[in-house]
């Protein structure tokens, strides 16, 4: 399993309004069965939204880039997220 860390960030410097729930939900519905992400967290202060994808059995630069993706779908897809944008990606710790 591989961790990736995905910080989105908010020029307006506010806090994401939706929830931590919500966002993670999100998430799951820019999600796609390819993606094979097992699980996703979220941390959310403000101008500033921490993501973890945890992805399942891959290499971790296709890891990396497939949760970057994911994200960016998000981005488009919900209208709450529209101010914010990857501020960066980093690959976490794998593990199995």
């Amino acid at each position: 399993m591989q961790l990736t860390l995905i910080t989105l960030s908010s020029e307006a410097g506010t806090t994401f309004d939706g929830g931590a729930a919500r966002l993670v939900d999100t998430l799951w519905a820019a999600a796609r069965a390819e993606d094979r992400v097992e699980h996703i967290s979220v941390r959310a202060v403000r101008g500033r939204v921490d993501i973890g994808v945890f992805s399942v059995s891959m290499d971790q630069t296709v890891a990396r880039t497939v949760a970057r993706e994911l994200v960016e779908r998000a981005l488009v897809m919900s209208p709450q997220l529209r101010q914010w944008s990857v501020a960066g990606t980093v690959p976490g710790l794998a593990g199995t």
